[in-house]
């Protein structure tokens, strides 16, 4: 404990560092102590997590995995209409099932054992344009929040730490929401919010920070920043940074290079959907490898063709099972990414690489580089089957929609000329499908105009 106080309080005066380290543990002695009113589920989820995990007995962590599996495969069929089916004995018996196959049928996919007003709906677009949406019941909720815990401290994250989120946030953020920002030690920062005079303004913000920071970014937010330094005299950046894992995209040579001259930390790269939550990550700078999580999922790497198994060390469709929703069985879900995974001489296993969930970059009609991610706003006009946002010129921008409904297209066209330009002509049309990709993806967004 004492050289993780002499981290903390690196570069503070006394007086201060001993009000950072107070405030610092009373948010940590405030977590647990409410995570212990309510039984500990986190703690017990945390511990188990770290057992499976970090166990050099991988008999017993593939024991207790088949006994997880063998409870959530008997459960899905005596408790959901469309396991009931058939008979299943294996996991290879069951079905291959997607986004569309679940909304198309959401209902089949839900325990009669849970009450969906009990239970935690999370919704995501992923990167395919395919809103999607499922139910998590508490075992699920709290094993996610074990599983960030455990992952994100091999980057240097501990709860309670300032910890700030670059990703896409409403313009307005609600009291209680801000609240539990403010009790988590936790600040928001919208990816739109992007621009030099935006970053220079983040910069300064944190430079007048006590303490450390942390940050979980989309790696064009690292990209962006470090462009704009690399304009500068100097390294404007005073604030001291203890952990940066990325999420949604790959990270890139430049951004992992550059991130770590500026920032002087090397970041981690985290595999992960909004539906299940951590699915790999790198666990250290000196290894570029992904670990799978083993604790929360069995993971199948399956030919682009067909349902057969790839050899490891082969490139393949990532399907998962996740083994702690009951809620609404994710039973050989296919992610719709492409992975090449391989058992480590420690005889874990890794995902060497991940492909698929890049999108394409946006310019605006000045050409500059604006985030892809605002794609995802999209989300707020309407309930889609799909969606697909394409620059077809500099000026020139179209959004395909695969509904039966109208959307609200003035509305639309009016909020993204504020990101795309004033000058901006934009077109939206009603299609019946969204074209797959020779990987068999679809793309969220299309740049047809910048290569």
């Amino acid at each position: 404990m004492r050289q993780i106080i002499l981290t903390y309080t690196n570069g503070l005066k006394n007086s201060d560092s001993k009000i950072y380290i107070f405030q610092l543990n009373l948010r940590r002695s405030f977590f647990w102590f409410l995570d212990q009113l309510k039984g500990s589920p986190i703690k017990k989820a945390y511990h188990y997590t770290h057992k499976i995990l970090e166990t050099e007995d991988h008999k017993w962590s593939k024991i207790e995995n088949a006994n997880q599996l063998n409870k959530l495969m008997v459960h899905a069929q005596q408790t959901t209409s469309f396991y009931k089916k058939t008979n299943y004995k294996v996991l290879q018996d069951f079905p291959v099932v997607d986004k569309n196959i679940i909304r198309n049928d959401f209902d089949s996919f839900f325990s009669s054992k849970f009450k969906k007003s009990e239970c935690k709906i999370v919704t995501t677009s992923g990167s395919t344009g395919t809103p999607f949406s499922v139910y998590q019941n508490s075992e699920k909720v709290n094993k996610v929040h074990a599983d960030n815990i455990y992952f994100s401290s091999k980057s240097g994250y501990q709860v309670g730490d300032f910890l700030t989120f670059i990703r896409i946030w409403p313009k307005r953020i609600n009291f209680k929401l801000r609240l539990s920002f403010f009790l988590k030690n936790f600040m928001p920062w919208s990816i739109l919010n992007h621009t030099e005079k935006d970053i220079n303004k983040f910069i300064l913000k944190l430079n007048k920070r006590k303490g450390q920071v942390c940050f979980l970014t989309y790696p064009a937010a690292l990209e962006k920043t470090c462009k704009y330094i690399d304009g500068l005299d100097e390294n404007p950046i005073k604030f001291k940074t203890k952990s940066i894992i990325t999420v949604s995209e790959s990270l890139s040579t430049y951004a992992r290079g550059n991130t770590k001259k500026y920032f002087g930390i090397t970041p981690l790269s985290r595999y992960s959907n909004s539906e299940t939550g951590i699915i790999a990550q790198q666990m250290n700078s000196n290894d570029q490898r992904f670990r799978v999580n083993e604790s929360s999922y069995v993971i199948e790497v399956l030919t682009l063709d067909s349902d057969r198994p790839v050899p490891n060390g082969q490139p393949g469709r990532i399907v998962l099972t996740d083994l702690f929703n009951f809620a609404t069985p994710l039973i050989r879900y296919d992610t719709g990414d492409i992975g090449v995974m391989q058992e480590g001489k420690d005889g874990m296993l890794y995902f060497t690489e991940i492909s698929g969930r890049k999108v394409d970059q946006l310019y605006n009609t000045k050409g500059d580089l604006i985030p892809s991610h605002l794609s995802v706003g999209l989300l707020n006009y309407g309930d889609f089957k799909q969606f697909q946002l394409i620059q077809k010129s500099k000026t020139e921008y179209h959004i395909n929609f695969n509904t039966d409904k109208k959307v609200n297209e003035a509305k639309i066209i009016k909020d993204y000329k504020v990101h795309f330009g004033q000058n901006a002509i934009i077109k939206i049309h009603y299609v019946n499908e969204i074209p797959l990709l020779s990987s068999g993806k679809r793309r969220e967004v299309v740049n047809e105009y910048y290569k």
